[in-house]
Parts: structure tokens; sequence; C-alpha cells
């Protein structure tokens, strides 16, 4: 790519007269340049790094003296902005086919995804790990993203993923978190799958053509239990009437709660939520700061669920795990 094709692309102020008119790759990682890159660069202590390995063009947005007149700095307004922009560029010379989804559908597509061989690129939220795109975008006819605002940045002509209801029957709810059902010519029998996800399984499970290993369900972190003891300690899968959820977003975690008191209101149920979050639509029992405040909490007080916001279960099952040794009630 041109330089000042660059220039013109992100709307920047190309600040010298560079020996060099073009760059191969466009990198955000500083240990990822060769030779002949453009560096898209988030503070000053990476530019000379960058340097040092061979990068053709600096694009930044602060001040810094220029150190090497040879090669390219360009300053622009936001290399966030610069970013999109770059990409956007990009993907329009494509003809994809673009969606934006909810963060279940992509949690879905994503386990369904791994070791297959679709076209399909799922983007994460945050463009800066996604920058092989410019490199291999060829090898994909769809991309994917929970972020719509993301999405439009880059490629506007995108649709919902999930705009879709589909009609189910036979359903049997085994537990809060087994589901059995029919669709069309298709019988799902005892699905690790909440109700509360169905639709979204759905739509993932057409996208695929109906062709998908349903026992990969078991991967999915979302809604999924973690079984314990009257210790607090974790046991198998269903061999207990206690168990913990958990949710680092607070709207998913609003949804899941709901479903959780509608579905399991017979049973004593406990909301904790991290001090850091605004909770406004869900009534909490406890705001934390650590984990270790649930068990002061819980002393003497008979529960069957636990719901956390703010915490994710990988957190839990190493606070657990650590304080294995001792009953934490």
């Amino acid at each position: 790519m041109q330089i000042s094709s660059i220039v013109d692309i992100t709307q920047g102020e190309l600040l010298n007269s560079p020996c060099v008119s073009f760059i191969y790759n466009i990198k955000t990682k500083v240990n990822k340049i060769h030779e002949g890159d453009l560096f898209i660069a988030k503070n000053q202590e990476d530019i000379q790094e960058a340097i040092k390995k061979g990068a053709f063009c600096i694009i930044y947005d602060f001040n810094i003296n220029i150190s090497d007149n040879e090669i390219a700095w360009i300053k622009v307004k936001s290399v966030n902005v610069a970013l999109s922009k770059l990409f956007r560029f990009k993907l329009s010379t494509y003809d994809l086919d673009a969606y934006y989804c909810n963060d279940i559908t992509y949690e879905l597509l994503d386990i369904f995804l791994k070791n297959s061989d679709c076209n399909v690129k799922l983007l994460s939220n945050n463009l800066e790990d996604e920058i092989q795109l410019f490199e291999n975008i060829e090898n994909y006819k769809t991309i994917i993203c929970s972020n719509k605002d993301i999405l439009d940045k880059i490629y506007p002509n995108n649709t919902n993923f999930n705009n879709e209801d589909f009609t189910i029957a036979n359903r049997i709810e085994h537990s809060l978190f087994e589901t059995s059902f029919s669709y069309g010519n298709n019988y799902f029998a005892r699905l690790k799958l909440s109700s509360l996800y169905i639709n979204d399984f759905l739509k993932v499970f057409t996208f695929f053509k109906n062709n998908i290993d349903t026992s990969k369900l078991k991967k999915m972190h979302s809604f999924k239990p973690l079984f314990i003891d009257r210790y607090f300690k974790i046991i198998d899968y269903g061999y207990s009437d206690k168990f913990v959820l958990s949710n680092t977003d607070i709207k998913r975690s609003e949804i899941e709660i709901n479903h959780l008191k509608n579905k399991y209101s017979y049973a004593k149920t406990f909301i904790f939520a991290h001090s850091k979050f605004d909770i406004n639509n869900t009534r909490i029992d406890k705001s934390i700061n650590n984990l270790n405040e649930i068990k002061d909490f819980l002393n003497q007080k008979k529960f069957n669920a636990i719901y956390i916001i703010g915490f994710n279960q990988a957190e839990i099952i190493d606070f657990i795990t650590k304080n294995s040794e001792k009953s934490l009630l």
C-alpha cells in the first residue's frame, strides 16, 4: 500500500518527507513487526523498537519528536479511528456477508467454528487483535461481530444475525441447564443448554445447515453451573442441589437472573455483584469487592443457587480451589 494512500484513508498528516513510499503490512503489536511494515503506535515507548525492527511508517496520535526522517510519520486525531478507516478501505474491495449478533450467538459460533474449515471470520471487539485480517481476508466469505458499532465502522453493509424466532415443539426442561425439544424434523434430546438460549442455538444450527456436533455445547460458559457441596467445594455436574452461576456482563446477568428466578422460584437464591458495577434493574443481596466476602455473608445461611455479577467462572474456580483445604462456610 502506498503511503500517500494511507494518508488519504486515515485523513492524517504526513509530517516529513520520507525516503520510503510504500508499506507491506499493518501491525499493532511491536513484537510482530517485520521490515517494511506500518506500525500503529499507542505509546511512545514502542516506536523506537518498531523502528529498530524495520517499520517503514508510524501512525500515532500524540506529540513526539521525529527521530528518523527516512521513514514516514503520520499523525492522526485518533489511532483507533485511523485503524477503523484502514479496515473499512481494505474490506470495501471484497464482497462479504457481514452480520452482527448478540453475545450468546457469538459464543456458540465460536464453539462450533473451532477446528472447522468454514470460511467464516469472527471479529473480536478489539480491532487491534484482528489485524491479520488485512493479510488473509481472501480466505473468508463471511464476517461476524457481536459489536454492531464496530461492524458499522468497517463494513456498513451488515445485517442482524439474530432476526428470526424459531417455532419449537415438545419442549421438556429437564433442569435449568438441560433441555429437549423438536425443531422441524430434528429432535434434540437432553441438550446441555438452558431453554433461555434455544433460539440462539437454532440460529447457529441452521447457519451450519443442520450439521453441528451438539456435544460441543458442554464448552459453553454462559449460564453454565458450577456445582458445589455444602462446604463450598466443587463437585461433579448434577451431583448437588447447590450451584454457582456468574457473568461479567451486566445486561446478560439481568437476563439470566430473571430466568433463574422464574424457573427456580421455589429455591433459595442469593445475588452478589462486584461493587464496581452500578446495578439498577436487579435486586442485589450484597455488593462485594472480592469473593471472600461471599463466605462471610453465607455463613449459617441455607441456599440453592448463587449468582455472582462481575466475576467469571475461572476466577470462582480458582478461588474455591485455593480454599479447598478448609471450609469456606
